[in-house]
Formats: structure tokens, sequence, C-alpha cells
């Protein structure tokens, strides 16, 4: 017995002093003030539409901003409004039952005035118990306006499909009853 309390000990240690070396390691370069602005810019958008805060997502983008989502939809990319595009959003996401859009490895260059960001993103929309699940890349084009980032280009690069892309069609006629 003193045999395996002795292996659970020296567990407990290895365990303790490799969570006591995380803690105090140094931590990488943390980025420069300006790639960090456009960073919390570019996240906060499909948080925003996965909360359904609309007003919020809207504020993240410029008075016309390219829309492609020609890899997941077709056709060919939309200049609009972020009113139109919050209109487009409202005319899905509503009738999902739950969105997550996660964003992983989310990277932003800045040169003076003008920025770019990416990031790779696995959008989960149910609908009971069916899921479509876009995977890929996102892409932003930004500009420094008033004093704050704003996207101008947002591009969805899609590079696989899982499950059932029907669940979207469903999800635009549900949402039209939600208004």
């Amino acid at each position: 017995m003193s045999h395996v309390k002795s292996i659970f000990a020296s567990a407990a240690l290895a365990f303790s002093v490799a969570s006591y070396a995380q803690t105090t390691a140094p931590l990488g370069p943390v980025g420069a003030p300006e790639a960090s602005k456009v960073i919390s810019v570019v996240s906060s958008i499909p948080l925003a539409v996965d909360l359904a805060a609309y007003d919020l997502a809207e504020k993240a983008f410029a008075p016309k901003v390219v829309i492609d989502y020609t890899s997941l939809w077709g056709g060919t990319p939309n200049t609009m409004t972020p009113a139109e595009l919050m209109t487009a959003w409202r005319g899905i996401v509503p009738g999902f039952d739950a969105t997550w859009h996660e964003l992983s490895g989310v990277t932003a260059q800045v040169n003076g005035n003008k920025a770019t960001a990416g990031a790779f993103v696995d959008g989960r929309h149910w609908l009971g118990d069916k899921l479509w699940r876009p995977v890929g890349n996102y892409e932003w084009d930004l500009e420094k306006q008033g004093g704050q980032w704003k996207v101008t280009r947002m591009a969805f690069k899609m590079t696989q499909e899982i499950g059932d892309r029907a669940v979207a069609s469903l999800a635009m006629e549900r949402a039209k009853q939600v208004k």
C-alpha cells in the first residue's frame, strides 16, 4: 500500500512542479497595441452574431463593406452597408436553435491606417438534433476611420463542410417567423 501512495505522491509532485513552471514561465510576445485592437474588432463579430447582438456586430464594419461568401454560397462578392449585412444575418441566424462560430489562430498585420486579419473558423449551426458545420478561414481587411478600426472586406473561405446544408434552408424559413 505504501508503494501505491508513493506513486500517487510522486505524480502529485510532478503535476505541481509542471503547473508551477507553466505559471511562472515567461510568456511570449503579446503583439502591438494596434494589432490587438484589430484582433478585438474581428473577434467580436462572430460572438456578437452568436449572441444576437447585431448592433455590436454592425459597429465593426465600415459604411460600405465587401462580403465574400462565394466559397459557401457561390455567386460573386457583394458590397453592402452594415445594416444590409445585419438584415441578411437576421434572415438566417435566428432560425437556428443555436450557433457557435469558434475562432482560433486569429492574426493581424497593421500597416499605417490599413490592416489585414485572418482566423480559422468552425461554424456550428444547430436545428434540433441536426448540425450544419462549415469550416474554413476568415480573411478581413480593415481601415482606421475616425480613430476606430472598421472592417472593409470580410471573406469566408470554406475548406470543409460537415452535416446537412439543408439545415440552413430550414433556418431561413424559421427566421422569417421570428421577425
